[in-house]
Order: C-alpha cells, then structure tokens, then sequence
C-alpha cells in the first residue's frame, strides 16, 4: 500500500446556530483558525483516508506546494516518520500555526489508513486497555438543556476583556453566577476567556467568583506568558488554570509543562500535531501528573485520543442547542452525546463517514 495522491478542501464547519454570535467570535468558531482544512490522502489499492486540520485555504496551499511531495509514493504505516519529516521540512517557516495545522490533517489522514488497513478503531492499535466510554462538557448553547441531557459539566465562553473596563468586569461576573444558578451546584462548570484578561484581571476576578465554584479558567491571558500562567497555576485556589488550545507541538507543551503553567493540558488534534504528536504531548504531561483534556475532543479524531489517553479525561462538545440541520458536514463530525457521554465508534480507521460528493458541497474556496 503506498500513497497515490492528496486532495486538500477549505470547507465551511461554521453553524448557523452561531454565526455572528458571540460564542462564535462574530465570524464562526473557526475564524480565528482561517478556517477548517479536510486532507483525503488516496492508497494505490483504493483505500481513502480522512484528517481534520486547521488553517483552511493557506494550510491547503502548504500541503499542495510544499508537503504533498514528501507524502507521495510513502507507505502510510510510516506515519510517524512522515510526521517527523514533515516537521523537519517546514522548520524554517514553521514549528507553530499553520505548518503544523497542515500536518495535522496529513497525520490523521495516514492513522485514518492505517486504522483501516488493519480493520481496527486507531484506539486499539495504540492502547492495550483504551476507554470506550467517557463524560462529555458541552460548550455553549442552552444550559439548562446540556444538563437535562445529562451532560456532568458546562463551558461558558467569556465575552469581556481588559478594555471593557469594570462595566465588562461585572458583566463577566454575571454571566459566571447565572450559568452557575442554571446549572445547579452539581454540574462542573468551566469558562474560557480566549486571551482577553492579564495577571491581575485574572487573579481579582478568580477572587470575585471563588462562590461560583469554577473548575477552570481557561486561557486567561495571551499564550506566551509562561511566566504568567505559572504564577497563576501558583495563586489561584479553587479554580484549575488551563491552557493549550493554542499551543503546537511536544516542544510547545513542554513549555507548559517545565514552567507548570497549566494544571490541564488542551492540544486540538487537529492543530497541535495530528494523532502522532497528540499522544506524545499527553505522555509528558502522564509524566509529571498533568492530565490531557484535549480542545474539541468530540470530533472523531479527538474521541480516538482520549480512548488511548494515559489519564482519563472528559470530551469537549458543542451545546445540545447548537446541532444545525442546514450543515450535514457538521453533524457528520460532531457525534452526539448520548446521556452526556461518548461511546467510541469501533469501526476501522477514525470510523468518519466522509466522501468527495460532500466534502464538495461544503468546499468554500480552492486553490
């Protein structure tokens, strides 16, 4: 088996339910990103394999020009060695964003194969005793229904920053205390900043909501601040510190880890490395007692990795609210919780139901 070809598409993941909404950042949860990038790597033997990366039409032009050449002719079960090829090709460019976002999907579609070619879930070719079955936390949407649906926690993303002023402060401060009476006190419930406070925002407002019983601030303040985040790990009781969304890499992640500046660690698969990196990244957090939760761990690829994780974890979810019906392409990526839990698929490969009729479709621009 040897790969014959690579096709990339720049496809659109945004659902209604959220566009212009500020859960969605104004332009969609995957904005920020330049968008949603599905890699289909094709065998010589007829075999298709499916990865999710990040970057859309930039990461798209990266694998065309550049990577897809070093795939080629490759027998996928090489993945690992492809991966540390691709790493070592892009270095001058790369090492963070949208290299490794490329290589990303590149990785998953390889596992994809592999997965398939072996006729087993990718969980069971990497863990001797995976977990099958785990708690799902819904991020945004209607609370009051993630809980009536069983869901064990909640994630609110925070609207307010430092230029917002104190009006923003006690509005964020709101928002935490109605999310907690909704929910009730037994639901977990986390928020997610997305870099918008500094050290002191964080510090006065983890005080401030210390009774809302907050199981984690998520990205409080921009990534780069180890020293930062590390004094934060240091001084905020009750509340966890976490970070990793947007981090790349078991070099990125070991910065986190050696400046212990974050009690969590939350690599996307599809952006921090793909399966491969993923793995590593949570072997060395295993190694100092640091659990991986990874960021949207409810898409296929991400389920795989907490199955084969060392530390349980839960999976990270769209609310039940937020589950369009004019997006077939999301709903095909976003397996639903059931009872507020994941049941891994046992299908070969990542078990993703894709094909090119609906990748097309959903094809916002090519190269």
């Amino acid at each position: 088996m040897r790969v014959a070809d690579i096709r990339t598409y720049h496809i659109d993941l945004n659902p209604a339910s959220l566009r212009g909404s500020a859960t969605a950042g104004q332009r969609g949860p995957f904005a920020a990103q330049a968008g949603a990038l599905m890699v289909e790597i094709a065998t010589d033997d007829g075999a298709t394999g499916y990865g999710l990366g990040g970057g859309g039409l930039a990461s798209a032009l990266i694998i065309d020009r550049h990577l897809k050449q070093f795939v080629v002719g490759r027998d996928p079960k090489d993945v690992e060695k492809i991966w540390d090829e691709l790493y070592a090709v892009t270095q001058i460019y790369g090492r963070r964003g949208l290299p490794v976002m490329a290589i990303s999907g590149i990785d998953l579609a390889l596992w994809d194969l592999v997965g398939k070619a072996a006729g087993k879930p990718v969980f069971r070719l990497v863990s001797q005793k995976p977990r099958t079955r785990f708690f799902a936390y819904a991020t945004g949407g209607d609370f009051p229904l993630a809980v009536e649906q069983g869901f064990r926690g909640v994630k609110l993303s925070i609207p307010y920053g430092i230029k917002d002023g104190e009006k923003g402060f006690q509005e964020n401060l709101r928002l935490v205390h109605e999310a907690r009476r909704q929910i009730g006190p037994e639901v977990e419930l986390m928020i997610d900043v997305y870099l918008k406070w500094d050290v002191d925002y964080t510090l006065r407002f983890a005080r401030a909501a210390r009774d809302a019983e907050l199981y984690w601030i998520e990205e409080p303040i921009p990534v780069d601040d180890y020293e930062g985040m590390a004094r934060l790990c240091r001084e905020v009781t009750g509340a966890r510190i976490v970070s990793g969304e947007h981090e790349f890499t078991r070099y990125g992640f070991r910065e986190l880890v050696e400046h212990r500046a974050s009690k969590i660690l939350q690599p996307d698969i599809s952006w921090a490395g793909g399966f491969s990196e993923c793995l590593k990244i949570a072997a060395l957090g295993a190694k100092h007692g640091i659990p991986t939760w990874p960021h949207q761990g409810g898409t296929p690829w991400g389920l795989h990795l907490i199955a084969a994780l060392p530390m349980p974890a839960w999976a990270e979810t769209w609310g039940p609210s937020v589950r369009p019906t004019d997006n077939e392409l999301f709903q095909r990526l976003r397996p639903p919780a059931k009872g507020g839990e994941f049941v891994v698929s046992e299908k070969p490969g990542f078990g993703v139901d894709l094909d090119r009729t609906l990748l097309e479709r959903y094809t916002i621009d090519r190269l």
